[in-house]
């Protein structure tokens, strides 16, 4: 079996066939093999259940404008961590100074 290259971000947003319908999915990596032909490890939920399998690369197309799938949620909310007009930053608490190196401390052995 041919080793699988992952995404290194956010899996791609893909459709693939189902019944002759496209479904959504989500592009989670994909593999080359000896003949030429590259697969991709899709996953979808199917029958109220998330399935992940492996489809041939020329099964797959990109959302369909109409089907698009919504820009996902922020993990964070800047609003809430950048300051604002009339908000002031809060003061930083400095951090304690690091320890010196071993390598850069003085020799006290032969003392």
């Amino acid at each position: 079996m041919q080793e699988m290259t992952s995404l290194l971000g956010e899996p791609l947003p893909v459709e693939f066939p189902i019944d002759g319908d496209w479904r959504p999915a989500v592009l989670l990596g994909w593999r080359h093999e000896p003949d030429g032909t590259c697969w991709v490890r899709v996953q979808a939920v199917v029958g109220g259940l998330r399935r992940a399998s492996w489809v041939h690369l020329a099964d797959l197309r990109l959302p369909q404008p109409d089907r698009a799938t919504p820009a996902p949620e922020p993990r964070t909310r800047p609003d809430l961590q950048l300051p604002g007009p009339g908000r002031s930053r809060r003061a930083l608490t400095p951090l304690p100074p690091l320890p010196v190196p071993r390598s850069l401390q003085p020799d006290t052995s032969w003392a």
